[in-house]
């Protein structure tokens, strides 16, 4: 028992000493001296309460630093174009201790109801980089248009008021609706008036457009801008519009475009339709399409007599290759449109089409590269014959495969090969091949031979 009590003692004696020496316990958590911003804002969410469509209101936070450190606002988003931020340059660097009033101005046209939108604020501020802000709303309407957004006017005839109206009808609760002012673009080609009418919310205006006399042909693209009043008050909206004032005849397409690929020599284009708007008869006086296209007139057996024909353009069979440009002119007994005009585009394919243009052999000891497949095309109508097979270097050697298009006889397949040796080197040739082909009697196929050293 006694040497235990001396053991324990000892060990009390030593503890201290142990203790000493043990090594520091690291810290835990950020101990940075380093200053900080930080972000306050005591009400996140505020109520606009009810407002007017159109009416722009604003709504405000209090932004305090409560930190050590400057705040810097680096950028601010909202999530609706509706809610503008006002911020300046200079107003986005708040001092310890300072504050800011941010303002967004929330404009109501055309929103309805409740209304809840959000404004983020991204600074330096390390606990919260991107603070939400939000407001809400109710929105009440004074007035309803119908159509909403764009009326779509249509087919328009010179002199006649369209079939599409734009109709203004009081809110729910309301019913004095007074127009102050309508105005159009300068160079809209329409008139407009308007007149009251009966609909379930009460009585609303209706408005009606007229095309001038004097109205180019083509399409409509304008805005009516519109100042009411509805119970007193007042507000101005755009209205957009669009239409196409068309004549006596409507014609479809207004463009032959065929560019997107070549056609052969008596290949019929895309046809164009040309008929009467108000279904009254008119005769087609004479067409024409320039030296490289034939026109014919068909007379559609749809509807009434005489009040559609079908044009159909044909490539001649003697035009050259490569892209062209004419025009479709149409005279007819329309006193509205006399002459019609049609651009017509395209790209002639040649009369032979060799594919590969250029043929490629390497003599570098593989039958891969000392042999090449070549397609000699004419167009369909056409028989294509080779009389003869040309070439100034004897170490080419070029055979026509008669089996391989048996029943298409406007096609044929050359084999080009290399049959004797060349020094190294890059060497050009041409293979020359004399056709059955009118106008291409002659064909040269370039050759280009590498002979690695």
């Amino acid at each position: 028992m006694a040497g235990r009590l001396a053991w324990i003692a000892l060990c009390q004696l030593a503890l201290p000493a142990a203790v000493a020496q043990l090594p520091p316990v690291p810290q835990t958590g950020d101990t940075s001296t380093k200053n900080k911003p930080r972000l306050f804002v005591a009400e996140r969410l505020i109520d606009l309460g009810t407002i007017m469509e159109g009416d722009k209101v604003t709504a405000g936070w209090h932004l305090e630093n409560h930190g050590d450190a400057d705040l810097i606002i680096s950028k601010t988003t909202s999530s609706c174009g509706c809610a503008v931020v006002k911020l300046t340059d200079k107003d986005k660097v708040i001092r310890p201790g300072g504050s800011l009033d941010l303002k967004v101005v929330f404009d109501s046209t055309r929103r309805r109801g409740p209304q809840r939108q959000s404004v983020t604020v991204e600074s330096n501020d390390p606990t919260d980089p991107k603070l939400k802000l939000e407001f809400k709303a109710k929105v009440d309407f004074l007035y309803e248009a119908i159509p909403s957004t764009l009326l779509n006017l249509q087919m328009l005839r010179r002199g006649e008021c369209a079939a599409k109206t734009l109709d203004i009808i009081p809110g729910p609760g309301r019913s004095d609706l007074e127009i102050l002012d309508v105005k159009l673009k300068e160079d809209a080609p329409l008139t407009c008036k308007y007149e009251p009418f009966q609909s379930k919310s009460g009585t609303g205006q209706r408005f009606l457009f007229t095309v001038k006399q004097d109205a180019a042909l083509g399409r409509v693209k304008t805005v009516a801008t519109i100042r009411l009043k509805v119970d007193g008050v007042e507000r101005e909206r755009d209205f957009p519009m669009r239409g196409q004032i068309v004549g006596d005849l409507d014609v479809n397409p207004k463009v032959v475009d065929a560019t997107r690929q070549t056609s052969t020599r008596g290949k019929q284009l895309a046809p164009v339709m040309i008929r009467s708007t108000n279904r009254t008869p008119f005769e087609v006086l004479g067409t024409s399409a320039g030296p490289l296209l034939d026109v014919r007139v068909e007379p559609v057996k749809s509807g009434p007599a005489g009040t559609k024909y079908r044009f159909l353009v044909t490539i001649r069979d003697d035009a050259p290759s490569g892209p062209f440009g004419a025009t479709l002119q149409v005279r007819t007994t329309s006193v509205d449109q006399p002459v019609i005009s049609v651009p017509v585009f395209g790209i002639v394919a040649p009369m032979i089409d060799v594919d590969p243009p250029v043929i490629l052999l390497r003599q570098d000891g593989t039958p891969a590269g000392t042999r090449r497949r070549v397609r000699v095309k004419a167009s369909p109508q056409e028989v294509l014959e080779i009389a003869g097979i040309k070439c100034d270097f004897e170490a080419v050697v070029a055979t026509i495969d008669y089996e391989a298009t048996p029943s298409h006889r406007h096609l044929l397949f050359l084999d080009v090969r290399l049959v004797g040796k060349l020094p190294a080197g890059t060497h050009e040739t041409t293979l020359v091949l004399t056709t059955s082909i009118k106008g291409a009697e002659r064909l040269e196929i370039p050759i280009r031979i590498d002979v690695p050293a």
